[in-house]
């Protein structure tokens, strides 16, 4: 369609280009002015006179640099046209299944071949809603195909709708986008192309990537010359272990322009000797647009309605547990006819499924489905929806995500198990035990999380946990030591006193107006002995430098009452129920706890208090800054406690990239935790996508985002203690190297592992 056969019209549109910008930077500095004149002067032309294919080109690079400067300058009043949308859609994907090997039903989230089958259909009939700046809800209502069941096998095609190619990032936080300003110099750009469409000049400009980088994308654009809009985009890149090539035509009349009309996607899996390919076509129908000066697609606005209510921009929820497979439905609403071949799939399907209710009977069907669904159970997310009893939801058995290594924690392993359960009337419930095992500390650890929410819409529920957490010494044990506040303990040395803790948490959480949240409750502590032979025995404690005076089992009552504030938070209601979204301010929280003796066995006496301030800034380009302030105190300190923190404190069990942020020590001994009656610590953390790898390699593709951390603590014994460390975040795992500093004194090297795989 594009071609470059018209040297003198190309040349011509070169000139005119050329004296827009010259008048455009002679309004600037002279100096400006010089450079302009000089980057004319020493841009190389590219002629081609031997009679060829290739035409001749006068400046193309410079050329396309300055088209981009147009289009750069568009782009944000382009992005914000358009504040929202209602479209439906129809999808039509085709699977080739090129190699593939054993392990290929092992992998996580991978759909489920029929036997000597290797070519597939899916259709899917939808809806999605946009609203500004980054706000997509699909949902997807009607879905056939000859898959063997209607789950995975739309992977993930449906991200590829979360695209505004005026915006600064595209599938949103994923990639950088070309038409980006701040974006633009990670990209080159090339005029490979023109074509006149009716009375308008087109041109056709080349996009790469100056870094190899997973953030960044290749591809072409076709540009409308004078309005400098998108007529049709295509980008390729990778994610995962999907290789995607993308291409978008945008409307041609109105307000449509600024949209998208056609989506054609091909995705390209290539993992462990297997390969598939996807090829996906896709056709949306606008039924209404809003543009920036237009009221919102919903209802009508009252003058009391919270400013930071969102519902407008949430209102369609996926639902995928209730999706139709209704061909006769999607037969008639197809907007093309299918291919021959296409036919002959849906023919093939529709046999192969008579013959195996032919060979087998009922049960033995049901008996085939059972061991799907075990296999699928130990390699994959699985969700168990349970007839009018909500669902039940798996993280894989097999799934290297549950592992974790650090250096002061060393390897864990856990499993987590949801059920949900939604009532008629909005209420809904939760229950979430999790499991794990340390193989460092050979400790296994256990919780049940229980959430009844009674007043979803002001975030009412009720809360009851129970568990098992950290062995954990006295306070006995350091006011016996009698060491300077200066001086630096060597837990190796000491002889601590181990405890078992064992916990029950029950509270009442709701919110009393928007972003301000109240607690009440109570916390029963039972920590008993680990070796209580040796707590019985004054000669043994004595000769092992033990305290003495403890008891084997020490039990706690302590109501508790915490508040937590985020001022101007924004949220959207999902029927009855309030979901929090996010706030420019930060989060302050204070948590209370007390002590009393006497009441269900309680026997020892306390006072905590702690106090807390976070925050996630996002930044341009994907990056963001978190920050995180905290204190806390333990008083009333006369009687035997045990100094256990609620917000500063080591996870027992995985954590992933996302450890609130960067809000840990990763190289903090766990015992260091329950040293100290008082602390107080600070976290900032920066992540972006390119920080130091492209000043490295331009050539390094794995790596998603870099993150840099700085803590900073101070209890009675480091005073300070500092940490700094550097992380990478890639597709398949997670590393994060760390120093630190104790009392100005170098401490230690280590580093922080976690699988990502499939997550």
């Amino acid at each position: 369609m594009y071609s470059r056969k018209y040297p003198l019209l190309h040349s011509f549109s070169y000139i005119c280009v050329v004296k827009k910008q010259f008048r455009f930077w002679c309004k600037r500095d002279s100096l400006s002015l010089v450079c302009f004149v000089l980057l004319l002067l020493f841009t190389p032309l590219s002629l081609r006179a031997d009679g060829g294919e290739e035409p001749l080109l006068v400046g193309e690079d410079l050329l396309g640099n300055l088209l981009m400067e147009q289009i750069v300058a568009k782009a944000p009043r382009y992005a914000d046209t358009i504040s929202g949308f209602r479209s439906s859609f129809y999808m039509r994907g085709r699977f080739k299944v090129n190699r593939q090997n054993r392990l290929f039903r092992y992998l996580p989230s991978m759909f489920r071949l029929r036997k000597g089958v290797n070519d597939y259909l899916t259709e899917t009939l939808g809806e999605l809603h946009y609203s500004s700046p980054d706000v997509y809800n699909l949902k997807v209502r009607n879905l056939t195909g000859t898959f063997r069941r209607n789950r995975s096998e739309l992977g993930h095609s449906l991200e590829y709708f979360n695209v505004n190619v005026y915006s600064p990032t595209l599938l949103p936080g994923r990639l950088v986008s070309p038409l980006d300003r701040k974006g633009a110099k990670y990209y080159e750009y090339r005029v490979d192309a023109m074509n006149m469409r009716g009375d308008t000049l087109q041109y056709r400009i080349a996009i790469s990537p100056r870094n190899q980088s997973t953030q960044l994308v290749s591809g072409y654009m076709v540009v409308n010359a004078g309005s400098w809009t998108i007529d049709e985009i295509s980008l390729s890149g990778e994610m995962e272990q999907l290789a995607f090539n993308m291409t978008i035509g945008m409307g041609r009349e109105g307000v449509e322009a600024f949209l998208a009309k056609r989506f054609n996607l091909h995705l390209r899996y290539k993992f462990l000797g297997n390969e598939i390919e996807g090829t996906y076509r896709t056709l949306l129908h606008y039924d209404s647009v809003m543009t920036g000066r237009d009221e919102p697609l919903s209802a009508v606005k009252t003058e009391a309605k919270d400013p930071y209510d969102m519902t407008d921009a949430y209102l369609l929820q996926c639902d995928t547990g209730r999706i139709s497979a209704d061909t006769v439905l999607m037969a008639r609403l197809r907007p093309y006819p299918l291919t021959a071949a296409e036919q002959q799939l849906y023919a093939e399907y529709a046999q192969s499924r008579r013959q195996v209710e032919q060979a087998y009977t009922v049960s033995q069907r049901h008996s085939v489905e059972f061991w799907y669904d075990v296999g699928d159970f130990l390699v994959s997310d699985y969700t168990i929806h349970l007839a009018n009893s909500g669902s039940v939801r798996f993280s894989p058995l097999i799934n290297p995500v549950m592992f974790s290594y650090s250096h002061s924690n060393g390897f864990s392993y856990s499993q987590e198990f949801r059920y949900n359960h939604t009532f008629r009337n909005g209420q809904w419930m939760r229950i979430a035990p999790k499991i794990g095992y340390n193989f460092t500390h050979k400790e296994f650890y256990w919780r049940l999380y229980t959430d009844y929410y009674y007043l979803p819409e002001r975030l009412g529920h009720l809360t009851l946990k129970v568990g098992n957490g950290n062995r954990i010494y006295t306070n006995r044990v350091l006011e016996e030591m009698k060491l300077p506040g200066d001086s630096l303990l060597d837990f190796n040395k000491l002889h601590l006193d181990y405890f078992y803790d064992e916990y029950l948490h029950v509270a009442n959480r709701i919110e009393l107006f928007n972003g301000f949240e109240l607690t009440a409750g109570i916390a029963f502590h039972r920590r008993s002995a680990v070796k209580p032979s040796e707590l019985s025995s004054p000669e043994l404690a004595a000769q092992a430098g033990r305290v003495q005076g403890l008891q084997r089992v020490y039990n706690s009552f302590s109501p508790r009452l915490q508040v937590s504030w985020t001022p101007a938070l924004y949220y959207y209601m999902n029927g009855r129920r309030k979901v929090k979204l996010r706030s420019r301010y930060p989060t302050f929280s204070l948590d209370y706890e007390r002590s009393i003796k006497g009441v269900l066995g309680g026997n020892t006496e306390y006072e905590r208090l702690e106090v807390d301030v976070q925050q996630r800034i996002p930044l341009s380009l994907m990056s963001s800054l978190f920050y995180r302030v905290g204190a806390g105190a333990f008083t009333n300190q006369e009687d035997v406690y045990f100094v256990d923190y609620e917000n500063f404190t080591r996870s027992n069990l995985p954590v992933g990239w996302n450890d609130d942020i960067g809000g840990v020590f990763q190289l903090l001994d766990r015992r260091w935790y329950n040293s100290s009656p008082r602390y107080l610590r600070g976290h900032v953390t920066y992540e972006a996508p390119f920080l130091l790898i492209p000043l490295l390699s331009r050539k390094v593709r794995i790596v998603d985002s870099e993150r840099l951390y700085f803590g900073l603590l101070f209890t009675d014994h480091l005073a300070p203690y500092l940490e700094v460390g550097y992380g990478i975040g890639t597709h398949i795992f997670d590393l994060g190297v760390f120093v630190n500093n104790l009392n100005g004194k170098f401490g230690e090297f280590g580093c922080k592992f976690t699988f990502e795989l499939f997550n």
